[in-house]
């Protein structure tokens, strides 16, 4: 992809100070002059350059007029007006009026590249924060984004919405598969109505049927009175099985038939209930392989597959690392009682790593970035280690195979509260295997 230079125009009716400041910077950026101050105004109100270079003292037209009418038409153009030394009276009223900087003349040519960088580096964060804002306006608000996998997203969540059908969620651990779900179930006609979010790895077999479908007083000992399930709760809206891989085969076939009949039969009766709810599960694992291996019922993978929704990683969705960043910034700052902004380093650094933990990932950053900050600026020293100082291309390949193994394991251990004979079971390997690895990579329970 080619990276554009950034955009700078000058106005001088100095000829020396036109040339010289193209010279300095035609290298990293693609620069504009004007002598004719009038000229100039009839350009840049539809060329909207990224900073504007503008002599205070012209002959036509002074510096702070040109200002006022330039801010009206290409407002996020960052101005730095060039003045004469002693001029600093006007120079202040510039700022005030929404000129960025001011530099003297003559200018020292790293005070004018470094003016220069910051402008850039505000008028970047500008664009990021109204992007973020019409993010927020979008019709699915708690999904955040612009990027185009973004953007196909928010279109089939809108088609699927409309649809009654089951929905299979797939992507990665952390990538925001709940959201999309509660964001098909709230633009649906069973907005409403209940959603009911269920982990399937965390619901022993023993109990799975009581828990999704209830039971009656006296089924069994300590069914001390009736129990409504979660299917009932979820009646008219949407129900949502979470880590739908993790269901044993006896388990898969209770839900098959439920899905089959449209209604639950709670433990200890003999009666059958309607039910009409719309049914949405998500997995972070290859189902299809999975029947391929016996492992997942066919005719239950197909039941759920009916239309299938594939959430997008972070680390290919461009800007919304940064959307994203702001957002979590925002609801951090108002926790903590802080108002931090982000450093153009920092959104650099973010931008430029791989998020093998996505979203989730991203949002915990944000968070520790906020809770230890000391100034108003966060920097890339405010946050975690392998974020700051590693981009995905400086990585070992070796070394991001295991990063991405040690957080697959976790979350297969955290799914199943730890049960190493279950999460083995949920990774497809022996429990010697995963005690192994685990070994391996010095993985050790968290205690919330």
């Amino acid at each position: 992809m080619v990276k554009h230079k950034p955009a700078v125009a000058v106005v001088d009716d100095e000829e020396d100070i036109l040339h010289t400041v193209k010279a300095v910077l035609k290298k990293d950026h693609s620069v504009t002059t004007y002598s004719d101050p009038q000229k100039a105004l009839s350009d840049l109100g539809s060329a909207d350059p990224d900073v504007l270079l503008l002599d205070i003292k012209m002959p036509s037209i002074d510096g702070l007029s040109f200002l006022g009418r330039i801010k009206s038409t290409s407002p996020d153009t960052e101005v730095i007006m060039l003045t004469a030394v002693g001029d600093s009276r006007t120079a202040i009223q510039a700022m005030k009026a929404g000129a960025f900087d001011y530099i003297n003349k003559p200018f020292d040519v790293e005070e004018l590249r470094a003016s220069i960088q910051k402008a850039l580096e505000k008028r970047s964060l500008t664009k990021e924060n109204r992007a973020y804002r019409a993010a927020l306006e979008a019709p699915f608000c708690e999904m955040i984004g612009d990027s185009d996998p973004m953007k196909n997203m928010f279109e089939l969540v809108a088609r699927v919405a409309a649809a009654d059908s089951t929905v299979l969620i797939t992507g990665e651990t952390g990538s925001g598969k709940e959201l999309v779900a509660r964001a098909i179930h709230k633009s649906s006609r069973r907005s409403a109505k209940p959603f009911v979010a269920v982990n399937c790895a965390a619901i022993p077999d023993n109990l799975f049927e009581t828990e999704l479908f209830g039971h009656e007083k006296g089924s069994f000992t300590g069914a001390f009175e009736r129990r409504t399930g979660r299917f009932e709760h979820a009646d008219g809206g949407t129900i949502f099985l979470d880590e739908i891989g993790c269901l044993s085969i006896p388990m898969q076939a209770k839900l098959l038939r439920v899905l089959q009949e449209g209604e639950i039969t709670r433990v200890g009766s003999s009666e059958q209930v309607k039910i009409d709810a719309r049914v949405i599960c998500a997995t972070n694992m290859d189902l299809l392989s999975m029947v391929k291996k016996g492992t997942f019922r066919q005719d239950l993978y197909y039941r759920l597959n009916v239309i299938p929704v594939s959430v997008p990683p972070l680390r290919e969705r461009g800007r919304d690392i940064t959307l994203l960043f702001l957002s979590f910034l925002e609801r951090f700052n108002k926790k903590f009682g802080k108002d931090v902004k982000p450093s153009q380093d920092l959104i650099e650094a973010i931008k430029g790593y791989y998020w093998p933990g996505n979203v989730r990932e991203l949002e915990n950053a944000a968070e520790r970035a906020v809770a230890l900050s000391n100034g108003a600026v966060l920097n890339t020293g405010d946050l975690p280690q392998e974020i700051r100082s590693r981009r995905v291309l400086d990585i070992p390949l070796n070394e991001l195979l295991d990063k991405c193994e040690a957080g697959h394991l976790l979350e297969a251990l955290s799914a199943t509260d730890w049960n190493q004979c279950k999460a083995a079971e949920v990774l497809k390997i022996d429990r010697s295997t995963l005690i192994s690895k685990i070994k391996k990579h010095s993985l050790a329970r968290r205690i919330d």
